[in-house]
This record gives C-alpha cells, sequence and structure tokens, in this order.
C-alpha cells in the first residue's frame, strides 16, 4: 500500500487491550492506524518481500516503513475507541520530542558513567529512578525498567516510551539539575545537545527546547 520514510508518520503507544500492562506501538498516517507487524533490521529486500506479499497476494492494506538502517512492515487495524483517543492525545507531543530528550538523558547518563566512574554513574540511576517513579513516568517503574529505557537506541521509535510534554518537561529540569550536581557545572551540556544531532528531527526538538522554560537551560 505504502512506502514511507520515518517523518511522513507518527508512532505512538497504545495500551494493548488483551494485556493492560503491555503498550504495544501503534502507527499513523493520514487518519489510518497500523500495528507492526514484523521487523527486519537492515535488510530491506525481506522486508520488500513480506510488504509485497501481504498487499499484492493477500489484499492486505500495509504499510512499509524505512527508518536509517531499519525497516519494519505494518498492518492496518481498527482501534477501539479507548484506544483511538489515547492514540491521538499522545501523538500531540510528537515521537521525536520524546526521543530526544531521551538521547539528552542517555548522553548526560553516559557521561557521568565515562568520567566520573561506575559508582556515580549507580548514584544517578537511583536518582533518576526515584524522581521517575515520583513523577509516575511509564515504563521506568524500577531499576530494571529504567537501565532498559538507558540502553534501548532512541532512534528505534517502537521502543520508546510514551511521555507527554509535561513529563518531558519535568525530565528535562531534573537531568539538568542532577548533572549540575555530579559534575559541579554544566559541561554535560554541550555533549547533550550533540547527541541530538543523529536524530532527523533535531532541529524541531532544539526549537522546542528554546520555547518552553526548561529547555531553556539547555541553551
Amino acid at each position: 500500500m505504502f512506502i514511507l520514510k520515518r517523518q511522513d508518520v507518527e508512532i505512538v503507544n497504545v495500551q494493548n487491550p488483551q494485556n493492560k500492562d503491555q503498550q504495544i506501538p501503534i502507527l499513523q498516517y493520514q487518519g489510518q492506524t497500523f500495528r507492526l507487524l514484523n521487523m527486519f533490521g537492515d535488510n530491506r529486500d525481506e522486508a520488500l518481500a513480506l510488504w509485497r506479499d501481504l498487499t499484492d497476494n493477500k489484499g492486505k492494506a500495509c504499510v512499509l516503513l524505512e527508518e536509517p538502517q531499519r525497516f519494519s512492515v505494518w498492518g492496518r487495524v481498527k482501534l477501539a475507541p479507548q484506544a483511538a483517543t489515547a492514540a491521538n492525545t499522545s501523538s500531540s507531543v510528537g515521537t521525536h520530542l520524546v526521543q530526544g530528550c531521551l538521547l539528552m538523558m542517555q548522553s548526560v547518563y553516559f557521561d557521568v558513567e565515562d568520567l566520573l566512574g561506575t559508582r556515580q554513574a549507580v548514584s544517578f540511576k537511583q536518582d533518576l529512578l526515584r524522581f521517575m517513579q515520583q513523577g509516575k513516568f511509564a515504563q521506568c517503574e524500577n531499576l530494571q525498567s529504567l537501565e532498559a529505557i538507558l540502553s534501548i537506541n532512541p532512534l528505534n521509535s517502537v521502543q520508546i516510551p510514551n511521555w507527554d510534554e509535561s513529563k518531558l518537561q519535568m525530565l528535562l529540569g531534573e537531568v539538568h539539575r542532577l548533572g549540575s550536581s555530579y559534575f559541579g557545572s554544566s559541561s554535560f551540556v554541550d555533549s547533550a545537545m550533540e547527541a541530538l544531532s543523529e536524530l532527523p528531527e533535531a532541529m524541531s526538538v532544539t526549537a522546542w527546547l528554546q520555547k518552553i522554560p526548561k529547555g531553556k537551560l539547555w541553551g
């Protein structure tokens, strides 16, 4: 049906109707919703083969999503009203903003680990976990889930958490506060902003940072 680039679509997480503790990625394109069927890494030929089989031979409405070093196939679904509302609400912040904040948070954590050592990195994680538990951040309920967030590739948008703008602003403020506390200066800011360059929508994230109070800390 479609071969699309990442900038063409919005990807959000919605609650799995069959498992309330699990969220599933939903791709939105021109008012239609698609659920992930398969991921292929950088194997474009396999992704194309499945996409063509589903669209040409089985008459399915599918999307082939092309991203840097990753291809995925999504099949069209109709969401239940509650899930559709959640998806529409979630999309308002923009997945790229979550990705950008994750890149910045990971950069500060890696700087702590590389420059201050393992003991300080463990302490940093504990401080961050307490903040996220108090703020009720999804997918950061315990240390194991936080470590998973710190280790994922934010450019792989299927894995990222579904945090709204208020959560992102809180996170930016706390990560800056922790970074300043651990380093005794704002020396970590340049590395965090440089990490944003990996994101295709980096300019959009930077513009957003300049508009919000917590974002100006990173200027």
